[in-house]
């Protein structure tokens, strides 16, 4: 009996959210209103970091943008079966070296005295051998309840459909979104 309690509880740990539309992202309030800066961030990378076939434009292994590795410590996301082949990178922690290579509107409302202005991270797993994103989390500060991976449909949105995403962020789309 205990040991199927484990094996439940390590499922429903695991259990994260895909968010497919721009609807659900407002929904789970990452990343805005300023001082954060978790949507800017995610809108900077969609748009910069990957190509439309999710290759990595950006290399999180040589820290671009201040990404580092995302050891997974407590099991946030669901554990990697091949750590050769595939690594959790992390991006957002605007403490971290190279952070500040990151645009300015990402970077804009963080005061390092304001926990919120920092708490907002992407989590990327890449596939090494293929230099491919496989999937895209978002993280209020690595916390299980605030963690989501990004549907495919999401991301075509938050790339290519610029004015929905001024339809469902009508007031930092102005800065963030263009």
């Amino acid at each position: 009996m205990e040991k199927h309690f484990s094996v439940l509880l390590a499922i429903l740990v695991i259990a994260i959210k895909t968010l497919n539309t721009e609807e659900e992202l407002k929904e789970t309030g990452f990343g805005y209103p300023p001082p954060r800066h978790g949507l800017a961030l995610l809108k900077w990378y969609v748009n910069n970091c990957i190509d439309n076939n999710m290759v990595a434009l950006c290399d999180p292994v040589a820290g671009e943008f201040g990404f580092h590795v995302f050891r997974n410590i407590g099991s946030l996301l669901p554990p990697l079966k091949d750590k050769r082949t595939y690594t959790y990178f992390t991006i957002g922690n605007l403490h971290y070296r190279h952070s500040d290579d990151l645009p300015y509107e990402v970077r804009k409302y963080y005061d390092r005295h304001n926990k919120q202005s920092n708490m907002d991270r992407v989590i990327v797993k890449l596939n090494m051998n293929k230099n491919k994103i496989e999937e895209i989390y978002i993280s209020e500060h690595y916390n299980p309840p605030r963690t989501f991976q990004l549907g495919a449909s999401l991301i075509d949105d938050l790339r290519w459909h610029q004015n929905s995403t001024q339809k469902v962020f009508p007031i930092i789309s102005q800065n963030i979104f263009t």
